[in-house]
């Protein structure tokens, strides 16, 4: 039950850095605030890693061992700032959210099939009614604001 709370927390949690972080982006431009946003994240981390093991050290063994596209999340996560800097300004929160989620399930499908051949109706089903909701919605405020 706690890690139902935690993720939860955690969606909050990233759509408010992403609609913080997409304001910073008009203030000083896209790639500075995505600087700026991993520069602070880096220092939060260091902090955090000292707390929690008091030390900084991370054994070489355990660098190497990682497989290379693993470091990969940092180059997707700039992006991913980046991006959303961009886009969140354009579209509504809450769009942007809906929009977000759905490709997130899709990612998440693709790899469920791609890792283990194990596909989810379920969350395909769900990804659909989502989409057309969220089609629904475009279709209405478009309607109001005519």
């Amino acid at each position: 039950m706690i890690y139902i709370f935690i993720a939860f927390i955690t969606g909050a949690f990233v759509i408010t850095s992403m609609v913080t972080n997409s304001r910073l982006g008009e203030e000083i431009g896209i790639f500075q605030s995505t600087l700026i946003n991993y520069i602070v994240g880096l220092i939060g981390t260091l902090i955090l890693l000292a707390v929690k093991d008091g030390q900084l050290y991370i054994p070489a063994n355990n660098l190497y061992s990682v497989p290379w596209w693993s470091y990969l999340g940092g180059a997707i996560g700039v992006l991913i700032v980046a991006t959303s800097n961009v886009v969140i300004p354009k579209i509504p929160a809450i769009y942007s959210t809906l929009l977000i989620f759905i490709g997130q399930i899709g990612t998440g499908i693709i790899i469920d099939y791609t890792a283990s051949n194990l596909i989810s109706k379920g969350k395909i089903f769900g990804s659909i009614l989502i989409l057309a909701g969220l089609l629904y919605n475009f279709y209405i405020d478009k309607k109001k604001t005519q």
